[in-house]
């Protein structure tokens, strides 16, 4: 009778790999249909001929054409130089974050979300009119000086790129940095001492070695965003002479209209971005290993670091920062509110533009409400996709887990501008419509966020004890009872986390949106890039506050639950 039972008792688990397989098909058919085959229809556009025979024609051609290897050299030189710029603009911050004590540190810290929370649309223009020929700055310097044109003239220029995504991606560099530099123990910076080792040279022989797992990896991934990097280079590049990678896939697919030559270019782009992404999470396991040192130790005053000789620095540097992050988001929010009386008269305090926005103009208020509703929609798509996948990888422990977890996550690693191009071409063809439906867009969006309730959600479930589960069902919980009463609640948090960043990020999403929209279908960020490109700064800025609210809101969601940015 006992081994009866017990064959019994072991039946169900025999099975219950084939239904949780069964239950990875949802998700897994998803990804099939609106990524990889999307992204395999650029694999055969950019290795075949115009026959349909496999050949390495198309992208010989490009890696042989001047041309496009001056874009493809650009594109990584531009990467290097923002990634250098926004290392060597985190450092100082990181030691402040992770060795100094001061008032307003939270507020700081708080600063370094800024990244992960402003939609790349708006950055571009914050810096257009805070640092722009017209903008907030030049015209100050002007004011002050008595000048008659604007002394500092970085539109449209390499410095403008570089000066946008240092703006951009300096804080990741802070947050990722202070985090390993805290954990560091300073006694051997204090034994360092005793034996005559100071400043730079102490900074170089003990602390650099041991951050340095911590400034690599940060370096990987800002360099990954910088490549990747669109409405930027779009905006600010200022024409042909300063093209990326992604700027001239979405001229080739959406002006020219040669998605041959387009497919070619994005699949060279998406080897380098996937080999960048391969080093990055190298370079990050090395970083999260290095920081399992940690020690409690008194940390220095900032009163006391500014009496010192570099003192400073600090105290520059720190007022630099608030320059930086808050000038170009003051700038947009306070114009938002302005407008010119005249064609050259003095600004007013206004709401004319939200009132043209909203009220007076149907097509922006569309770009409002359509928003919102692919935000919410991609909530309702990414988030059961995402959970499901996490609960089946981290509790049930599948077989070939980070097989299935690695094919999930590689949306991360391919830019959203060859996603769009991917799926141009693999939809074209089909009998029923799908480029230009809201339904597309929210497929797109889904396959951008998913990844990140996948992060969020399996954190968190990793986290729980596996003696909470083991107790629960020896007093003879069901799976299903065991999931809905003990595990959802506790990783409730991080669902509603999970949630805030997806709508976060397709709320913010431009550039996947950008080659599947049409005018009905108009976003916030694109009515952005048509307003900025019509030279109405000021509708932009109304439309950017709009945007900066809803994104701030869903960042507010997760800072709240303690959800992780970084």
């Amino acid at each position: 009778m006992n081994g009866a039972m017990i064959t019994k008792a072991k039946a169900p688990a025999g099975k219950r790999p084939a239904v949780y397989f069964l239950l990875l098909a949802g998700p897994a058919v998803f990804m099939l249909l609106f990524f990889y085959y999307p992204l395999s229809s650029i694999l055969t556009g950019g290795l075949t001929d115009d026959q349909g025979h496999f050949s390495l024609q198309r992208v010989t051609g490009i890696l042989q054409d001047p041309y496009y290897l001056r874009i493809i050299g650009f594109t990584i030189w531009q990467a290097l130089l923002s990634t250098l710029l926004s290392v060597l603009l985190g450092l100082p911050g990181a030691y402040l974050l992770a060795r100094v004590d001061f008032r307003g540190k939270r507020i700081v810290r708080a600063l370094t979300t800024i990244p992960f929370i402003l939609p790349s649309i708006i950055v571009v223009l914050g810096f257009v009119r805070f640092f722009g020929n017209n903008g907030i700055l030049n015209r100050f310097f002007m004011s002050l000086f008595r000048l008659d044109d604007p002394p500092l003239r970085i539109l449209y220029s390499l410095k403008a790129i570089l000066l946008a995504h240092g703006f951009y991606n300096f804080p990741i560099c802070i947050r990722i940095v202070s985090a390993l530099w805290s954990r560091i123990n300073p006694h051997l910076e204090e034994a360092a001492r005793s034996l005559g080792a100071r400043g730079m040279r102490l900074f170089f022989k003990i602390t650099l070695p041991q951050i340095m797992p911590g400034i690599l990896a940060s370096a990987a991934l800002i360099f990954i965003f910088c490549f990747m990097s669109f409405a930027v280079v779009l905006v600010l590049g200022g024409g042909p002479r300063y093209t990326t990678l992604e700027v001239e896939v979405y001229r080739l697919a959406k002006v020219s209209l040669d998605l041959k030559a387009g497919s070619a270019l994005a699949l060279i782009g998406s080897a380098l971005s996937l080999l960048f992404l391969y080093i990055y999470i190298k370079l990050q396991r090395k970083s999260s290993q290095a920081g399992e040192l940690q020690a409690d130790f008194e940390k220095k005053k900032l009163f006391d670091l500014l009496k010192k000789p570099y003192g400073l620095l600090f105290l520059v540097y720190i007022i630099a920062v608030f320059i930086i992050i808050l000038g170009p988001i003051l700038t947009v929010i306070v114009q938002s509110f302005q407008r010119r009386m005249g064609w050259a008269g003095k600004l007013s305090l206004s709401l004319e533009w939200y009132r043209r926005l909203l009220f007076d103009s149907t097509a922006y208020l569309r770009a409002v409400l359509n928003s919102l509703f692919f935000g919410f929609m991609t909530v309702v798509l990414a988030l059961p996709l995402g959970t499901l996948f996490a609960y089946l990888a981290v509790k049930k422990k599948l077989k070939a887990a980070q097989f299935f977890e690695a094919l999930m996550m590689l949306p991360m690693g391919i830019s959203s501008i060859i996603l769009g191009l991917g799926y141009l071409k693999a939809f074209q063809v089909l009998p029923w419509p799908l480029v230009g439906r809201w339904y597309t867009i929210v497929f797109a969006h889904t396959v951008i966020a998913h990844p990140f309730v996948i992060r969020t959600v399996s954190s968190m479930l990793r986290k729980i004890k596996p003696t909470l589960p083991e107790a629960a069902r020896s007093l003879g919980a069901t799976s299903f009872k065991l999931f809905w009463h003990l595990e959802l609640p506790l990783i409730k948090s991080s669902l509603i986390t999970g949630a805030a960043f997806a709508f976060a990020i397709s709320v913010g999403e431009i550039n996947a949106t950008l080659m599947l929209y049409n005018p009905d279908l108009i976003t916030m960020p694109v009515a952005i890039y048509r307003l900025i490109s019509s030279y109405n700064f000021f509708g932009a800025c109304a439309m950017g506050f709009l945007l900066m609210f809803f994104s701030f809101l869903a960042f507010l969601v997760i800072d709240t639950l303690g959800g992780e940015v970084a």
